[in-house]
């Protein structure tokens, strides 16, 4: 029997979205490090070093049957090239936090939606998930946008959330269940 943990390749209109490779490093440093896409990012890698370790951690776990945690590229089908990224972490009762970056270069194009499309796929579809969840910072309305267009519904707003780094920020949290999500429309 396959390995639930080996990921597919899910296809979107414009995207390929794929368990990260070796080969991303360079692609996610010309993003991951520009403030504007760690504006609303938790993990905010610091040089192409953090950027390089992270791929290779991400890398190394695939195919672990006991993981939990699932990086993703989204590659552009025209360029070849990673635009974006996703992650899902599994927790115990099969509930999946979902989270999506997209190249700022790239923002307002339609590719976040593909890539949150394609982590609703394949957490339900592959990974069994009971529910997913997001969460949004207040300020990012394009996400909560996001979510809202993917389906999910704002289940409620957390003040002081802790995000990494010492952090908090005010945030959003959006949610859906395996039964909303096979009752979407096609």
């Amino acid at each position: 029997m396959k390995s639930l943990t080996i990921l597919p390749l899910a296809d979107t209109p414009n995207l390929i979205v794929r368990e990260i490779e070796s080969y991303d490093v360079k692609a996610f440093s010309g993003f991951m490090m520009q403030p504007r896409y760690q504006r609303y990012t938790a993990m905010r890698l610091r040089n192409d070093a953090e950027v390089a370790a992270f791929v290779l951690r991400s890398v190394a776990r695939q195919g672990d049957d006991r993981r939990n945690v699932f990086h993703l590229a989204a590659e552009e089908r025209s360029s070849g090239e990673a635009i974006g990224d996703g992650f899902m972490i599994m927790q115990r009762d099969r509930t999946i936090e979902l989270g999506w970056g997209v190249h700022p270069a790239m923002w307002a194009c339609g590719f976040g939606t593909e890539i949150g499309t394609a982590l609703l796929g394949l957490s339900f579809e592959r990974l069994k998930a009971k529910s997913v969840w997001c969460k949004v910072m207040r300020a990012n309305s394009a996400s909560a946008k996001l979510a809202r267009r993917i389906g999910m519904v704002h289940e409620k707003r957390v003040a002081g959330y802790a995000v990494g780094d010492g952090r908090f920020e005010d945030v959003d949290i959006f949610a859906m269940t395996s039964a909303e999500y096979f009752d979407l429309p096609y």
